[in-house]
C-alpha cells in the first residue's frame, strides 16, 4: 500500500549518555573544524533552504521496520521518529495535523518531544524531554513574531514564540518554558499574537557578509559611511528546518566607507546557520 509521508506525532529521541548536543551539533562541528580556515559569503534563504521539496527516506529504525518492508516512504527528520501513516488516526495531542492556527499562515504540522540544547533563551543548556512543535509558514510573507498560547488538559499552558520565519519554510519550535512532553496531554488553542513582513533585507547592494567559524565579517560596498549593522540569524537543524523560534543578533559598530568589520557570535556557525537579514541602524 503506498503511504503517505505525512508529519505527524513526531518524537525525538536521544540514546542515553550521548550529549545532547553532539546530536544537533556534533556534524556540523566536524564540518566546521574541516573548513575552518575558509572564508564563505552566507547565503541568502532562498539559496539555502528549499521549503518546497520534501526529503523522503526509508524508515529504517525497528518500529517503522513494517512501512519499510512494505515499501512505503516514511518522512523523516534526524532525531526524529514518526510513525503516521495514512490508514492512521493523525490526531495528537488533541489536534488534528496539520493544524492551521486561525488567522495566520502558520501551520503546525508535528508535536512530540525534544532532547537537546535548550535553544529558545540562548543558553544552549542541555534538556530531555521538552515539548516541540513543528511549524510551517504557508505564506508568501516573512513571520516576524507570533505567539502561541495552549491549554494543556484546561489548565496548564504551553507558550510558543516563532520570529523571523522566511516565506515558505518550516521550523521546530520548543515550549518557551521548557515544559515537559507529556503525550497524554490534550491541547486546544487559547490565543496568539502574529506579526508580518513582505520580505527580508540582506542589503547586498550595500554590504557582503561572510562567515569564517563563529566570526562573522560585513564590508561596506559604498562610497558613504553606514552606521551600526545588526546581522539577524537563526540557527538550522538541517536543510528544510530551522532549530528554534529565536533569532540572533550580532552588533557591529560603524564601518566607513569601503571598509570591514568583524564581530565574534556567540551562536552562529558557518556550516550550521544562516543570515536572513541586515540592517543599518543610526545610533
Amino acid at each position: 500500500m503506498k503511504k503517505k509521508a505525512i508529519i505527524g506525532c513526531i518524537i525525538l529521541i536521544l540514546i542515553i549518555g550521548v550529549g545532547a548536543a553532539a546530536f544537533l551539533f556534533g556534524d556540523r562541528q566536524k564540518d566546521n573544524e574541516e573548513s575552518s580556515s575558509e572564508q564563505v559569503i552566507v547565503n541568502t534563504p532562498d539559496e539555502d533552504m528549499d521549503s518546497d521539496t520534501e526529503k523522503k527516506e526509508s524508515a529504517d529504525t525497528d518500529n517503522s521496520g513494517e512501512a519499510a518492508a512494505e515499501g512505503g516512504d516514511w518522512y523523516n527528520l534526524p532525531g526524529y521518529i514518526n510513525g503516521v501513516t495514512e490508514d492512521e488516526e493523525q490526531k495528537v495531542c488533541g489536534l488534528d495535523l496539520p493544524y492551521a492556527v486561525q488567522d495566520t499562515p502558520i501551520v503546525i504540522e508535528g508535536i512530540g518531544q525534544y532532547t537537546g540544547p535548550f535553544v529558545e533563551d540562548g543558553s544552549d543548556e542541555p534538556l530531555a524531554n521538552v515539548l516541540g512543535i513543528v511549524v510551517k509558514n504557508d505564506s508568501d510573507k516573512v513571520v516576524e513574531f507570533a505567539e502561541l498560547r495552549f491549554k494543556i488538559n484546561d489548565s496548564e499552558e504551553a507558550v510558543f514564540h516563532i520570529s523571523t520565519l522566511p516565506a515558505g519554510s518550516s521550523a521546530v519550535i520548543l515550549e518557551n518554558n521548557r515544559r515537559e512532553y507529556n503525550p497524554e496531554g490534550t491541547f486546544s488553542f487559547s490565543d496568539k499574537l502574529y506579526s508580518q513582513l513582505d520580505k527580508l533585507s540582506l542589503m547586498e547592494d550595500q554590504v557582503e557578509v561572510t562567515a569564517q567559524d563563529q566570526k562573522l565579517t560585513v564590508k561596506n560596498l559604498t562610497d558613504k559611511d553606514l552606521g551600526t549593522i545588526y546581522v539577524r540569524y537563526k540557527a538550522k537543524l538541517n536543510e528544510d528546518y530551522y532549530l528554534g523560534g529565536i533569532t540572533y543578533s550580532c552588533k557591529i559598530d560603524g564601518i566607513g566607507a569601503g571598509q570591514s568589520g568583524e564581530a565574534e557570535t556567540e551562536h552562529f556557525t558557518a556550516e550550521g546557520s544562516q543570515v536572513l537579514m541586515v540592517e543599518a541602524i543610526d545610533e
